[in-house]
């Protein structure tokens, strides 16, 4: 995966085409805003990559619609109209327009909508939900994976709290020594430490206990 650098200077060189002369500037400065955050980035680069109706275009506001489990149901507005996006800390997945809803039952029933209608009545005033803050300024949010306080982490994730040792999950051990192996290989060992750590019970995501803090002034240090 690409590091938000690269991702940065890609969405630049994107934009140099797919934004009218005139909104360039001010299409730029967003990017910019969020150009620490990696779910905004995803958005933007998939945006640009493909201008959904294929006429040059530029994001103006992205507004956050719902978000759990690390993913963000996002809708990014432009001067021709609201995109949808389904957004997590590795990729940005297009929805279609806001105006045609969701057709895809498996991600209505993810956000806990009943139906395609009962997310247009949802989402009819787009005024009503606020303007998309990059997740890594919110406290409750895991700064990896996303999770809000109180869910699981998506694993892999380093944050996530090994149930075994109490150690970095990703760090210690446990993993290797539980399954008898010296290294994670392929999907099927992975789908049976899943099982083993479900089995154990995870750690959910404590945003007051693991949350990680860097020290900020030299009495910190001390």
């Amino acid at each position: 995966m690409p590091t938000l650098d690269q991702r940065l200077a890609d969405i630049k060189l994107l934009m140099r085409y797919a934004v009218p002369p005139n909104d360039l500037t001010k299409a730029a400065a967003l990017v910019e805003k969020h150009s620490t955050d990696s779910v905004a980035l995803h958005i933007f680069h998939a945006f640009y990559s493909y201008l959904p109706e294929g006429l040059e275009d530029a994001i103006t506001v992205l507004r956050l619609l719902d978000r759990r489990q690390g993913a963000f149901l996002i809708c990014a507005s432009t001067g021709l109209a609201d995109y949808l996006y389904l957004v997590t800390s590795e990729q940005a997945e297009f929805l279609g327009p806001l105006s045609e809803g969701i057709w895809e039952d498996e991600v209505l029933a993810f956000f806990n909508l009943e139906n395609r209608e009962a997310f247009l009545k949802k989402y009819a005033d787009l005024t009503a939900f606020p303007v998309y803050v990059p997740a890594h300024l919110h406290n409750d949010l895991c700064p990896f994976c996303h999770v809000a306080d109180g869910e699981i982490h998506t694993l892999g994730c380093p944050v996530e709290i090994c149930p075994w040792c109490g150690g970095q999950l990703t760090s210690c051990g446990c993993r290797f020594t539980l399954l008898g192996k010296t290294a994670l290989k392929n999907e099927s060992q992975l789908e049976e430490l899943l099982a083993l750590l479900n089995k154990k019970g995870r750690l959910p995501f404590s945003a007051e206990e693991h949350r990680p803090a860097y020290p900020i002034t030299p009495e910190d240090l001390q």
